[in-house]
């Protein structure tokens, strides 16, 4: 099998594709050449531990900015996804899981702000996943979208977008891309360039000044 590359994203763009079924993305994750890319892609599991695993140690979260937001910031398909109402408030977070050596994932998060505190989503020295796991929360994801962007070096990287549920209330839309010396880029096929996803607060200019989140 011809192993190939596909010339990604920025990571500061959002996703492409529109917002798809458990359907659309197993072919999305499906082009990926190496196994562990696509089980960790695939898997409905916290992303932390199964880095975790990948790397036999432990990571930590690295809070690059954390902001609340109005949720009329958000793009409309995650207003819907996430069920917010029009004077609903949303977190926004860039953040990084690292080791002491390397940045292992980099994630951009939007959540719904009112249970952040309770569920462990607004905490900034914790991963999300340990977060869950020492509160006894158990979550589902929906994998929304998966393909490549590309890495701060430059390099290709494996990414993934979904939405994650606690019982049943959706929480949080999670993006994650991952570095290519861990999770392995290449793809096993050639496909054209797909529609852009903006999946992060757009400000709008009122009044000649830009609003900023609140």
């Amino acid at each position: 099998m011809t192993v190939t590359r596909f010339a990604p994203g920025p990571l500061g763009e959002p996703t492409p594709s529109g917002p798809g079924g458990r359907t659309d993305t197993a072919g999305l994750i499906d082009r990926f050449h190496h196994p562990a890319t696509r089980a960790l892609l695939a898997s409905e599991g916290l992303t932390t531990t199964a880095l975790e695993r990948l790397l036999a140690g432990g990571l930590s979260v690295r809070v690059m900015r954390q902001d609340e937001v109005a949720a009329r910031a958000l793009p409309a398909f995650l207003v819907d996804a996430l069920g917010l109402r029009a004077g609903d408030r949303a977190l926004i977070r860039h953040s990084r899981l690292v080791t002491p050596e390397r940045t292992v994932s980099i994630n951009y998060v939007a959540a719904v702000a009112q249970p952040a505190d309770e569920n462990g989503l607004s905490d900034l020295r914790t991963p999300i996943g340990h977060g869950l796991l020492a509160r006894g929360l158990s979550q589902r994801r929906r994998i929304m979208w998966a393909g490549t962007r590309t890495w701060p070096d430059g390099r290709a990287c494996a990414a993934r977008a979904y939405v994650m549920s606690i019982g049943d209330r959706p929480v949080c839309w999670i993006r994650e891309a991952f570095d290519p010396a861990v999770v392995p880029a290449e793809h096993a096929m050639v496909w054209l360039p797909e529609p852009e996803l903006r999946d992060e607060p757009e400000f709008r200019t009122t009044f000649g000044s830009e609003e900023t989140p609140e």
